[in-house]
C-alpha cells in the first residue's frame, strides 16, 4: 500500500529489453537508503517489486501488460520518475491509501490551467 505521496524524482539508467517486458534500472539518492530485494517501490504511481539494490540503483522487471497500460511503456533513458516506498501499517497515512495495480489508461482530452 502507499499514500500517494511521491517521495523522489529519480533519474532512469538503464532499460533492458527482454522477451516478456523489460528490466528498468533507477539511480535514488533517498529512497533506496532502507530498501532491499523483494520490496515494493511505486514508480510513477505503479507497484513495482524490487529484484536489484545496488550502489544507489534499484532494478525492477516490469511485464508487457504493465508497460501497455502505464506511462512506463514510453519510459526512455534520461527520463525522471516519481518514487515511493511503500507504507509500513505503523505509519502515518499523509495522504490517501492506493494499491499502485493498474486496471486501465485513460486519455486526457481537456487541460485546464487554474490560478494556484
Amino acid at each position: 500500500m502507499f499514500t500517494g505521496i511521491v517521495e523522489e524524482l529519480a533519474k532512469v539508467e538503464k532499460i533492458k529489453h527482454k522477451a516478456n517486458g523489460i528490466t528498468i534500472t533507477i539511480l535514488s539518492e533517498f529512497v533506496i537508503n532502507d530498501l532491499k530485494i523483494g520490496d515494493s517501490i511505486s514508480v510513477n504511481g505503479v507497484c513495482l517489486t524490487i529484484i536489484k539494490s545496488h550502489n544507489k540503483k534499484i532494478s525492477m522487471d516490469i511485464i508487457l501488460e504493465t508497460l501497455k497500460k502505464s506511462n512506463l511503456g514510453i519510459l526512455k533513458e534520461g527520463d525522471y520518475v516519481n518514487l515511493e516506498r511503500a507504507m509500513k501499517a505503523s505509519d502515518r497515512f499523509n495522504g490517501h491509501i492506493v494499491q499502485g495495480h493498474i486496471e486501465t489508461k485513460g486519455e486526457i482530452i481537456a487541460k485546464q490551467n487554474l490560478e494556484n
